[in-house]
């Protein structure tokens, strides 16, 4: 008889068993989900940031470039209407930096 009760609880405890297994499967499937799920909604806001940051960037650059422009054509008026003086300025800017670069 002792062997009939050893077997009784086994197998009342198999359903459980088998019961937790399947609980334990679903947790696996929906825990790979949610990771997917956080897998994407990274990659998306690590791809938004990156647009966001390429959009400063050209921002930026078209700013620098401009402002080169403007002070390209500045010195390009300033050397038309003082030749003399801007070749003086020249001159002395290249004396002193090859002066320092001797050293």
């Amino acid at each position: 008889m002792e062997h009939a009760r050893k077997d009784e609880p086994n197998a009342a405890a198999t359903p459980d068993v088998e019961q937790l297994m399947k609980d334990i499967a679903s947790l696996r499937r929906e825990f790979s989900n949610l990771v997917d799920h956080m897998k994407a909604g990274a990659s998306d806001t690590a791809r938004a940031s990156a647009e966001q940051l390429g959009d400063r960037a050209r921002v930026v650059y078209d700013k620098l470039a401009a402002d080169a422009d403007r002070s390209a054509k500045a010195i390009a008026r300033q050397v038309e209407e003082q030749p003399l003086l801007s070749l003086l300025i020249a001159f002395a800017v290249g004396f002193v930096a090859s002066r320092l670069l001797s050293r």
